[in-house]
């Protein structure tokens, strides 16, 4: 399957290293098994999403003031986690199997939704409660896209860590 991945900055044996430098030394001492099982290579789905925020504020005296702006939204589709972004990530064209991608858990509609409810409560987070009454929102998704993320995937003392590459 050919998609667009984040290039990979951490090597192998580079995530074995920050994983043992991350066990205490008592626990290295007393405890015989920090021997790290598994390691593999795994991407994760991450969805950016382009939205459209305009918006109207009511004035009686003069006329009707709008206001543009784009947010961009970079949401985690194994974990459902969103933030949002500057700048989209520097990605590459690369085939990778199925067998490495995780499935997402996520829904692309939901998520749309969702986030999109996540961006209106901010809006309405930052205006004070008299002028909430007065301006009117309207969010619009201008685009879509998905690019995948590299994490190595250790198997260590039966649980799985996540390491970004």
């Amino acid at each position: 399957m050919r998609v667009e991945v984040i290039n990979i900055e951490q090597t192998k044996n580079e995530a074995k290293r920050y994983i043992l430098n991350k066990i205490p030394l008592v626990s290295k001492v007393f405890q015989f098994n920090s021997v790290i099982g598994d390691i593999k290579l795994e991407y994760i789905e991450f969805k950016v999403l382009i939205y459209e925020v305009i918006s109207k504020k009511n004035n009686r005296i003069f006329k009707n003031e709008s206001k543009k702006e784009t947010i961009t939204m970079l949401v985690n589709t194994y974990n459902g986690r969103s933030e949002s972004i500057d700048k989209i990530p520097n990605t590459l064209n690369k085939y990778i199997s199925k067998s490495c991608i995780r499935e997402s858990k996520i829904n692309e509609d939901d998520l749309v939704n969702v986030v999109k409810e996540e961006i209106v409560s901010r809006l309405t987070d930052r205006l004070s409660y008299d002028s909430i009454d007065k301006i009117s929102i309207q969010i619009n998704i201008v685009d879509i896209k998905s690019i995948y993320k590299p994490y190595w995937v250790a198997n260590f003392r039966g649980r799985n860590i996540f390491i970004d590459s």
